[in-house]
């Protein structure tokens, strides 16, 4: 029981300093024209991070506690954790997370350039986010939040309350759980537009629900079916595929 606890504790450690390696990337991101009497830049960066942080360690926590009962995974992350190989626990996981992030690359892709005659000019002009922080926050961190936080607790929800925790969680709940999961991904992107004072046009809307959503749902099947950290790898290879078209 007690190196049960541990192995969980050093889990609980290993995904919270990854994805708080994305939450202090986030410095690096440009902060808008702050208006008169605001605190101070430096204030200002340090409160950005307050509520990721906060977001992270609840996410990373619910995981740990109820991802293992509902046959979800961080394989490699656990292997490590429990004093096993991780470069053998994750080698299941390689192929798929590639395969599925050249696949919503190239999807990504094709959306981006039909829609591009229908989005505003702005959209095109703003300027993009560091390399960097699309890497570390949105490889590792977002994938910690909504994956292994959100669509776990979901997940739960559904094998609780809608099948009184018998047996093994019914697809259907898991479907749901990749679904909600999805929407308030893509949702979750709007306030950087807004911060980025773009005009949100229906068209624009739509675009940046579509494709973060439909990513979404890959990430969210390649945490089910193989572990964490291939939602991981696809989402960081839809990062690169992204950066070396644009």
């Amino acid at each position: 029981m007690v190196k049960h606890r541990n192995a969980r504790l050093r889990l609980f450690g290993l995904l919270w300093l990854a994805g708080m390696a994305g939450v202090i990337s986030l410095v690096l991101v440009p902060l808008p024209l702050l208006p008169e009497g605001a605190p101070p830049a430096a204030v200002v960066r340090l409160l950005v991070l307050v509520q990721p942080t906060v977001l992270l360690s609840v996410a990373v926590l619910i995981g740990v506690l109820l991802a293992h009962r509902l046959e979800l995974m961080a394989p490699g992350a656990e292997a490590l954790a429990a004093g096993r190989s991780w470069q053998k626990a994750m080698v299941p996981q390689l192929l798929p997370g590639v395969v599925g992030g050249l696949i919503s690359g190239a999807m990504l892709t094709a959306i981006a350039l039909l829609s591009r005659p229908l989005l505003p000019p702005a959209y095109g002009a703003a300027e993009p986010t560091p390399l960097l922080v699309r890497f570390l926050y949105g490889g590792i961190t977002e994938e910690i939040l909504i994956r292994w936080g959100l669509m776990t607790l979901l997940v739960w929800l559904g094998w609780q309350f809608g099948q009184q925790r018998q047996g093994k969680p019914q697809i259907r709940w898991v479907v749901v759980a990749i679904a909600v999961s999805s929407l308030l991904f893509a949702v979750g992107h709007l306030p950087a537009a807004i911060a980025l004072e773009l005009p949100l046009t229906p068209a624009l809307l739509g675009f940046l629900l579509i494709q973060n959503s439909l990513f979404a749902v890959v990430a969210g099947y390649l945490f089910w079916r193989y572990g964490l950290e291939s939602a991981m790898i696809a989402h960081l290879t839809v990062h690169a595929v992204l950066a070396l078209i644009g």
